[in-house]
């Protein structure tokens, strides 16, 4: 962990050592080096936090695979292509439903654009609202009324 010039944690992460098939053929894959990515984590401590990930990346070394090289990926971390963490999706949506933020007011604590976290979010608000089952065990719903 450092201390970044802008008072930014920077994290860097890697995983443990493993063997690897490939996703295509299954064969063995060997060790093709590291691929950097930077990641918005969500903050804390009240500093912005990016998760420096060491990504492994692989060669499949089946001359007749389609796959050639690959890297690593795992979605506990972030999904593929993302530029926010799961953990910072999860803090985003926690404080639009919980403390009212605005989308512009989460860009800024994560020190990122507006598009940038409406694209990271909008997908699983989505799925969240797509889901018939959070109305299981519901009978009545409830409007309340302010004068």
């Amino acid at each position: 962990m450092e201390a970044a010039e802008d008072a930014r944690l920077v994290v860097t992460v890697e995983s443990a050592p493993t063997l690897m098939g490939c996703p295509a053929c299954g064969v063995l894959a060997r060790s093709h080096g590291r691929r950097t990515v930077e990641l918005i984590d969500s903050p804390c401590f009240g500093r912005r936090v990016r998760i420096r990930w060491l990504k492994r990346t692989w060669s499949c070394p089946e001359p007749a695979c389609p796959v050639g090289t690959f890297t690593e990926q795992d979605e506990q971390v972030a999904r593929p292509r993302a530029l926010l963490t799961v953990r910072a999706c999860r803090w985003a949506i926690e404080q639009l439903r919980r403390e009212h933020a605005s989308v512009h007011g989460l860009a800024r604590q994560l020190g990122t654009s507006w598009a940038t976290v409406w694209r990271s979010v909008r997908p699983l608000l989505q799925a969240a609202a797509d889901d018939e089952s959070r109305f299981a065990g519901v009978s009545t719903l409830g409007v309340d009324e302010h004068v």
